[in-house]
């Protein structure tokens, strides 16, 4: 998790993350030296230990941990590895932070990936079908075409079949975490926008959720289900989207500045597609105008190794595998 700018600037939202997280998995927060002791006076006056968070010394500028780190996946004999990625913005120091922070903290081959790619533009099912948004084609294109950026994924990522998709008009990261989440290996949620306030973002979503519907993966056919967005008409998109999956708990991101029904609404989504976990919401107004919810905060880390399944055997490494248990 990126603390840093959290401790600092959105200290109810570490507070409410660590509190709803921090019994069913490991927490590992990424900090400057000097804001430690306020991540643990938080956490004090909120009643929980100290020892809820495991924080590391690491100077990053942003919170954004998933764009900047390597990204966790599964070889297909169930050992843990790392996907490091290029990165092309401006914060090449986060990316080496997080890249020693991993590698003193978590056991894994590290695998470098010759793309420019921010985590959030990367999805998989966990049985090699993944999805990203067509900015992965621009910021590749003066090296590579758009088949060798597929060559590469399917090479070096595991990611065997690929899907890429117009980015949201008017979102300036164009990542595809704002847009998309799977839900498990062939049910895949896309967002929906109301085409009375939203016409370019409304064409855009219903084209990526009709190429989606039906279609043949490692996993069997896709189903896809629609999760609403509400309307962003100050450019900050505010993405149900974006959410945390923690050992049979989804996390969701709620919006108390927009259409209370359209939360009710997302939340009976997910209790109906996700029955055996448990549903939380927590308040991510005021972060979403920095660009990015709760799955741009985090990067999931699988175990270390896991026992290898048929599926396993035969499928790729996975990107945020999503399977209930």
């Amino acid at each position: 998790m990126g603390c840093g700018q959290l401790v600092r600037r959105y200290p109810q939202t570490f507070v409410d993350l660590v509190t709803l997280l921090h019994e069913r998995i490991d927490i590992v927060g990424i900090v400057a030296p000097e804001f430690v002791r306020l991540g643990e006076i938080l956490l004090g006056t909120a009643g929980l230990q100290k020892n809820s968070v495991k924080f590391v010394s690491g100077q990053t500028s942003a919170m954004w941990v998933r764009d900047f780190s390597p990204i966790g996946a599964l070889k297909r004999n169930g050992e843990r590895a790392f996907l490091k990625f290029r990165h092309n913005h401006m914060r090449n120091r986060d990316d080496l932070v997080a890249g020693e922070v991993f590698r003193s903290q978590l056991s894994g081959r590290f695998r470098e990936i010759p793309l420019n790619l921010e985590g959030g533009n990367l999805l998989t099912n966990g049985a090699g079908f993944g999805i990203s948004s067509k900015t992965i084609i621009s910021q590749n294109s003066a090296r590579m075409t758009h088949s060798e950026i597929g060559d590469i994924l399917d090479r070096k990522a595991g990611v065997r079949q690929w899907a890429c998709a117009t980015p949201l008009n008017a979102e300036r990261t164009g990542h595809i975490d704002l847009l998309a989440t799977f839900l498990n290996p062939n049910l895949v949620a896309i967002a929906e926008a109301n085409p009375d306030d939203d016409p370019n973002n409304t064409a855009i979503l219903n084209d990526l959720a009709g190429a989606l519907q039906g279609l043949r993966t490692g996993a069997g056919e896709m189903k896809v289900v629609r999760l609403p967005m509400p309307y962003s008409g100050d450019t900050h998109f505010r993405s149900f989207n974006n959410v945390i999956f923690a050992n049979g708990l989804v996390v969701i991101p709620a919006y108390p500045g927009t259409d209370a029904k359209l939360t009710l609404r997302t939340k009976d989504h997910f209790r109906e597609w996700m029955p055996d976990w448990e549903i939380a919401m927590v308040d991510c107004d005021e972060i979403a105008t920095k660009g990015g919810s709760l799955h741009c905060l985090t990067m999931n880390v699988p175990l270390a190794s896991r026992s290898v399944t048929r599926s396993d055997s035969l499928e790729a490494p996975a990107v945020d595998p999503i399977l209930p248990r």
